[in-house]
């Protein structure tokens, strides 16, 4: 009966602990959110309807399902085993699916530094759909292994135990996948260094935010691996929520500091003589996304 109740006391400071961090990345999120929502009015949402402004959309606000409504039915929600299934389901695939529309959007703005290069563009999209399968494929596993429960702890009403024996690989996955991008991104940043349009501030945006980017979510998705691989089930996750939130607040900075810049740089070119100017616009066409 004591080892019983030493585990289930194990169990509330897990939950509790996951419950905190999750409530901390929606507060972050949406401090992030309401400081670029000013930027977001002006340069995204004024444009035209496109593929890539509804998937820039998705993935900056996917989190105020995934991530604030499971921070709301932590705090007060009160509902059965069954709703709490439903809930965790829909969250937990909300998850993936704004990651992977974040994702596609770091992929487009990583190739839209390499041109017009076709093949390289086939053999990317054809990596990211490999890699979005085993991805999918180990959440429907951890889905199958979860269990819904309530355990008499103030604040907390819903919750799922499981066993997170695969989700290292995932974060592995995400991890390689990232360090890809960061060396495509690299290469042209490198080779473009010494050229007289590398002293252009949009040119010097586009390449300084995507290595930054890159390698804080690849610091990030190594972290997780060390703590799913290392720290019990119930505590495996705790950076989970705070990786979800850092993909859209990161994605959506490189579109709107491109946004930014590129928008100055046309001001500026408007009084410049017409070859200054041309290259402006091809400096926009080149890294816009």
């Amino acid at each position: 009966m004591a080892d019983s109740d030493g585990l289930a006391a194990l169990t509330a400071n897990a939950v509790l602990f996951n419950k905190y961090f999750t409530v901390a990345s929606s507060t972050l999120y949406l401090y992030d959110l309401l400081l670029t929502l000013d930027s977001e009015v002006n340069l995204l949402w004024p444009s035209k309807w496109t593929l890539f402004k509804v998937v820039y959309l998705l993935q900056r606000y996917l989190p105020l399902v995934d991530t604030m409504l499971l921070a709301m039915i932590w705090e007060f929600g009160d509902v059965n085993s069954k709703a709490c299934e439903s809930l965790f389901k829909i969250s937990n695939w909300s998850f993936v699916v704004g990651m992977i529309f974040s994702e596609a959007i770091l992929i487009r703005r990583t190739l839209a530094v390499w041109g017009d290069n076709r093949k390289l563009q086939i053999a990317i999209y054809l990596i990211f759909l490999c890699w979005m399968i085993p991805i999918y494929w180990m959440l429907g596993n951890y889905h199958n292994t979860l269990t819904y429960h309530s355990i008499p702890v103030p604040g907390l009403h819903c919750f799922a135990t499981g066993k997170a024996h695969l989700n290292y690989l995932c974060w592995i996955l995400l991890t390689v996948f990232d360090i890809g991008l960061l060396i495509l991104i690299a290469i042209p940043a490198h080779r473009e260094s010494r050229d007289a349009i590398f002293r252009s501030m949009l040119i010097q945006v586009v390449y300084r935010d995507a290595i930054l980017y890159y390698l804080y979510l690849v610091a990030f998705s190594a972290t997780n691996v060390i703590l799913t691989l290392k720290l019990q089930s119930d505590c495996a996750n705790l950076l989970l929520s705070l990786e979800r939130v850092m993909y859209p607040i990161l994605t959506s900075h490189v579109v709107l500091h491109i946004r930014e810049q590129a928008y100055q740089s046309q001001v500026v070119s408007l009084n410049l003589p017409n070859s200054v100017n041309m290259n402006a616009e091809a400096e926009f066409q080149r890294s816009a996304i």
